[in-house]
């Protein structure tokens, strides 16, 4: 037993001997292992050719990356409405402080419950106004049509490249050089594309900007009537003291028999008249102050107080200079020039994809020659008709292109617009000139109550007041001093108010600042 398990484990020991010294050559043979040259040769990468790019595409990829950048430029204006080239630009500084206003009622309330000037109500106007925001919110939506310019060619271009190397006869025939037919997409009709949102984009940055202007000459309207509800109720009040006085002054002499009953009661009833004048100009005030609200868009209760008082400018522009500024700067105009160009580039866009190309395309061979001739072709290796169509993937039209009803309707259409355009031309000239003279007029009577009425009336007053009292003037005169007092210190007043209303109406007409 001894001796036969000896020789067992012996033959084991020389049996694992051999298994790992098989298993090492394996291994050793494994690694160093080479595939036959052939098959090296075989196996080895080729260099891949570049493919050249397209330079129709080239084209397309440019004009859509001109598309975005205006885009960006645009919205990058509306980020920044204080530098806006338009009819407004306030003070940055200060539009920067009121600038919370517009998504915060409560901030605009805090501006108008202490004295407001101008400018700040100007500034609110602009912010807040639910007409420039809706205008504002019409230019934004007008901007996202650049987006919109290339989707159907960027669908139609994934179809031909998905399609172009499956089906037969999409795309160039395999040969000695590229096709010389017309390949889609088309850069030149993408650029009238962009072209025509670019117009319609300025149509909308018009439309803003008359918002603007609307909405900053109501406020600028509203400013200058409850500045001057303010002063009329400050001189009414004078006026029923100084009849408060005269009534005292009547009294006595009707005490002392040196005058009628019949004085003391005109008094009176003069004085009530002045109370209820009181009352009226204060209602009318709290009408101006719910006006503000309304253009400021903010609730009613809101507290308004008074605005801070302030002269009117007394410069009144020559009238030479302001035909020229306002034929260039009203929005209306340049609203209807933006029209008439984004008209004039649908027109060109209609006329390239209807109308057939200079060449009748008799001498256009494609690249064809081997796999579309013979018995076995499947079409003509050359042009048999003359379609009218300006490239591959887009409709063929048959030859009417010249008497197409469409384009002839467009035209129309534009000749009207440009026919409208001299019309508004003209209304300007005379609107510029109506506003400036309201403005003229209103200058040179506020010159003329100031400086001289107004002081004349003053010294009636007293002189008649004192003649009264020693019973030297009739109570008749006496009465017509203060009212013509009373009339000329409104008179006054009202023209001060007229002056700031007309150089408000004047920009307004005019598109812009004369100075």
């Amino acid at each position: 037993m001894k001796k036969g398990g000896w020789l067992l484990l012996a033959g084991g020991m020389m049996v694992f001997i051999q298994a790992c010294g098989g298993y090492h050559d394996l291994r050793k043979g494994w690694d160093s292992y080479k595939p036959s040259p052939l098959y090296q040769e075989y196996s080895r990468p080729t260099p891949v050719p570049s493919i050249p790019p397209d330079p129709t595409n080239q084209d397309f990829d440019q004009e859509v990356q001109k598309l975005q950048e205006k885009k960006r430029k645009w919205e990058e204006v509306l980020k920044t409405p204080e530098k806006e080239n338009g009819f407004y630009r306030p003070n940055p500084t200060r539009f920067g402080v009121l600038l919370p206003a517009a998504k915060d009622p409560s901030w605009a309330a805090e501006i108008l419950g202490k004295e407001f000037s101008l400018e700040d109500l100007e500034i609110l106007a602009w912010l807040r106004n639910p007409g420039v925001n809706a205008a504002e919110r019409n230019l934004r939506a007008s901007l996202e049509a650049y987006s919109q310019v290339s989707n159907l060619d960027q669908i139609i271009r994934q179809y031909t490249a998905f399609t172009k190397t499956l089906m037969t006869g999409i795309g160039p025939m395999t040969g000695e050089g590229e096709s010389m037919e017309w390949k889609f997409p088309f850069p030149g009709v993408l650029a009238l594309k962009g072209q025509v949102v670019t117009q319609e984009v300025k149509a909308a940055t018009e439309r803003k900007a008359m918002a603007g202007r609307m909405a900053l000459t109501q406020a600028r309207q509203a400013y200058w009537n409850l500045l001057y509800t303010i002063r009329a109720q400050k001189i009414t009040a004078e006026m029923l003291d100084l009849l408060i006085h005269l009534e005292s002054a009547a009294r006595t002499r009707y005490e002392t028999g040196k005058t009628s009953f019949q004085d003391l009661i005109k008094v009176q009833i003069e004085r009530e008249k002045m109370a209820e004048e009181l009352k009226t100009i204060g209602e009318q005030q709290a009408n101006w102050k719910v006006k503000i609200l309304e253009i400021l868009d903010l609730p009613p209760g809101t507290v308004v107080a008074s605005p801070v008082h302030r002269v009117p400018s007394p410069e009144v522009p020559s009238l030479d200079g302001l035909y020229s500024v306002a034929l260039e700067k009203r929005q209306e105009l340049r609203e209807m020039r933006a029209m008439i160009g984004k008209m004039e580039r649908m027109i060109e866009m209609a006329e390239n994809m209807i109308y057939p190309l200079y060449t009748l395309n008799l001498s256009l061979f494609p690249n064809e020659t081997i796999a579309q001739t013979g018995t076995m072709r499947m079409k003509e290796p050359f042009p048999v008709r003359t379609p009218a169509s300006t490239g591959a993937g887009l409709p063929r039209n048959p030859w009417y292109g010249t008497q197409d009803a469409y384009l002839r309707e467009t035209r129309q259409r534009l000749a009207a617009l440009r026919e409208e355009l001299k019309k508004a031309e003209a209304e300007t000239i005379s609107k510029v000139r109506e506003a400036w003279f309201r403005l003229d007029r209103a200058r040179r009577e506020e010159a003329l109550y100031n400086e001289r009425v107004v002081v004349l009336s003053w010294a009636a007053l007293e002189v008649s007041t004192r003649a009264y009292e020693t019973g030297n003037v009739a109570f008749a005169d006496v009465i017509m001093s203060y009212s013509g007092w009373l009339i000329d210190n409104l008179a006054r007043e009202l023209r001060r108010s007229e002056v700031g209303i007309a150089q408000a109406e004047l920009e307004e007409v005019m598109g812009g600042s004369w100075k």
